[in-house]
């Protein structure tokens, strides 16, 4: 009973957590579009990625560790998770330390709009928007590749 409890809470928030991150390129591009709306789309993405994202990501590992101590399983004798951990750990840390400051970056350069005559966004507006891209995509890859692992649990 214990371990379908720690499955379900593992399973429902790997949807709750990550579901949501899967809409921040349709966000961008939304701002993309409609610049004067740039400052709430970066702010609405910053704030589900501190508030519903990473912390749920670190729920995310308790509740597999949990699992790991319940079922239990041998980390030794299952490569998929020797792999699935690590890449874990980087996207987490990567999360913490890379995205979430350059998303909050993003909210502090939209929050005015650009001077009147300025052609086109400021350097630093686009640099932190293509960082915040490809940052997006490494976790995405990174998120599919655990799902990948842990749904498939492949003998390698």
């Amino acid at each position: 009973m214990l371990l379908q409890l720690f499955l379900f809470l593992h399973v429902m928030g790997a949807i709750i957590v990550f579901g949501p991150s899967f809409a921040f390129p349709l966000i961008a591009s939304a701002a993309q579009r409609e610049p004067q709306h740039a400052h709430f789309a970066a702010a609405i993405s910053d704030s589900i990625e501190r508030r519903i994202v990473i912390p749920g990501a670190i729920l995310q590992g308790i509740t597999g560790v949990a699992l790991i101590l319940v079922a239990p399983l041998d980390i030794t004798t299952n490569t998929w998770l020797q792999i699935a951990i690590p890449l874990y750990l980087v996207a987490i840390v990567y999360a913490i330390a890379v995205q979430a400051p350059a998303a909050e970056r993003m909210v502090h350069l939209t929050a005015t709009p650009p001077p009147p005559g300025a052609s086109g966004p400021p350097p630093e507006l686009v640099a932190t928007a293509r960082r915040l891209q490809l940052g997006g995509m490494f976790l995405t890859v990174l998120v599919v590749a655990i799902v990948i692992l842990m749904v498939t649990k492949p003998i390698l």
